[in-house]
């Protein structure tokens, strides 16, 4: 019980921690964190040229073993973001002439993680979000590398909240962090053009409440016949984004969808006069409003960028970490695109804040984990401003521009000044956006208009499943009984808490 205790504590540093780094917040290549898959790399593609002046001097003749690196791009990523990672894998192989570099494409889930661990084909690196990694330290499902990242000198830039997700009761540390990320609002501004939704300076008329979200929604319908918002209800999907909603109508605190009692129980609370309001609200954005996307129970993560990204939806509930999804991905000009705080509610302004790790095998030795993260520091994801931590950085950031991704600063996801002022630089060296569509979410963590929150503190991914199923329920049935389908969920993940954590 302590270990839930903890972790909760834990989750409330880190949004503390990303609240404090928020004027350097932005993209950060990747996918937004749990529970929609992680993307295969922090880095996309790049002219050949972006990495010559990564170094091909031998850094160790010794160090013999073999990686696979599961954070390698699929087969169907652009011809240049391979290019990149054969770069990479080059220069690696360079520097460490005995290491034996294997890509892997890998698209981690905790469903078809967990027999892969078990059965020893694992990827030797693998990029979980942050829901999970004490679910798989706890069942022995990670590898242990605290004594590699301390042959690497890393322990020391570690903040303390990443090192308790990280790490253990007894300090063994079995991932380090990636990546941050902060749900927002996904503006496809073409169709807020095409439904006249745009100021006098020429910007979008973002929402900013949920109930201007779904006026604004009614009217771009109305006005070009496309869903004024896109959602994601298949999978755990719609759970995720509704728990978002429902803070901002006031599931916080003793209203909370989990609460736990003084003597240490977990109780289920989806039945609160704000939780029901918050999925009364939903309902209403399909039979009252009309915004939603016709297949709303079918669209995942993937579908819902690519509907705002073709044009097929004007809004969708995303993170600064996905913004190369629909523009680079679908191919909506980085000029048609915005991000913006999530709305406010009548309860509050609330934005989900998580991340994605890298993290080991549980097979992994110290020597591949020490040529895991020579990889990873190459590739300018290891806090070093070095020649070549550099080129690999400006090869990621000259890549997102070429292909039509917009070019960000990150969530500094270290402890090291240094390195974030350097991330910096270089985002500003190849930045091509208009910095109007994205500073009012930037603004909304250091003007105190948003509160960052972390996800649910237990067993978050049973909750969305559960959640979901009551989403669905009543986008697709006009006289379904809302309290009705809470309160059997309710009982649902009541049952569950109390099979796995209230024994």
């Amino acid at each position: 019980m302590k270990k839930f205790i903890r972790f909760l504590s834990v989750i409330t540093a880190l949004c503390i921690l990303l609240a404090a780094c928020s004027s350097e917040t932005a993209d950060t290549g990747g996918v937004t964190g749990s529970p929609p898959t992680p993307d295969t790399s922090n880095t996309s593609a790049a002219p050949p040229t972006e990495l010559e002046d990564i170094s091909g001097d031998v850094i160790d003749a010794d160090l013999t073993c073999t990686i696979q690196l599961g954070n390698w791009p699929p087969d169907t990523a652009p011809a240049a973001e391979l290019a990149l990672f054969e770069g990479y894998k080059a220069a690696m192989e360079r520097q460490y002439p005995n290491v034996t570099v294997i890509p892997s494409y890998y698209s981690y889930t905790l469903a078809n993680y967990v027999p892969m661990a078990k059965g020893g084909t694992a990827p030797t690196l693998f990029q979980p979000p942050f829901t999970d990694p004490q679910l798989l330290i706890g069942q022995d499902l990670a590898g242990d590398v605290t004594d590699a990242l301390k042959q690497f000198g890393l322990l020391d830039k570690f903040s303390p909240s990443f090192i308790e997700l990280l790490g253990d009761e007894n300090g063994r540390i079995y991932g380090l962090p990636r990546d941050g990320y902060v749900l927002g609002l996904h503006i496809n501004i073409n169709l807020f053009e095409e439904a006249g939704l745009m100021t006098d300076d020429g910007l979008p008329m973002f929402p900013k409440t949920l109930q201007e979200m779904a006026e604004y929604g009614q009217i771009i319908r109305e006005k070009t016949g496309k869903a004024g918002l896109v959602f994601p209800a298949s999978e755990t999907y719609g759970g995720w984004l509704y728990t978002n909603i429902a803070w901002n109508f006031g599931a916080v605190g003793e209203n909370a969808l989990e609460i736990q009692n003084a003597d240490g129980r977990w109780v289920a609370n989806f039945t609160s006069d704000a939780a029901v309001a918050a999925m009364e609200y939903l309902k209403s954005l399909r039979w009252e409003y009309d915004i939603l996307n016709a297949d709303a129970t079918t669209t995942d993560w993937a579908g819902a960028h690519s509907a705002l990204g073709t044009g097929e939806a004007a809004m969708n509930f995303a993170a600064d970490d996905s913004v190369a999804e629909p523009t680079a991905g679908k191919g909506l000009a980085v000029d048609k695109f915005a991000l913006i705080p999530f709305p406010a509610g009548p309860g509050g302004a609330y934005a989900l804040t998580g991340g994605t790790c890298f993290m080991f095998a549980p097979n992994t030795t110290i020597d591949e984990a020490v040529a895991s993260l020579a990889f990873l520091k190459l590739i300018g994801m290891l806090p070093y401003v070095t020649d070549d931590t550099v080129a690999g950085m400006r090869a990621g950031s000259a890549a997102k521009r070429e292909r039509g991704a917009p070019v960000l600063p990150p969530i500094p996801a270290w402890n090291d000044a240094e390195f974030t002022a350097m991330q910096r630089q270089i985002a500003e060296e190849y930045a091509n956006v208009d910095m109007r569509l994205y500073n009012d979410f930037f603004d909304s963590f250091t003007d105190g208009s948003i509160a960052l929150k972390g996800e649910e503190p237990v067993f978050a991914q049973q909750l969305y499943r559960e959640l979901t199923a009551v989403v669905q329920n009543v986008i697709t049935r006009e006289e379904s009984d809302v309290h009705r389908q809470l309160e059997r969920a309710q009982e649902r993940f009541q049952e569950y808490l109390d099979d796995e954590i209230n024994r």
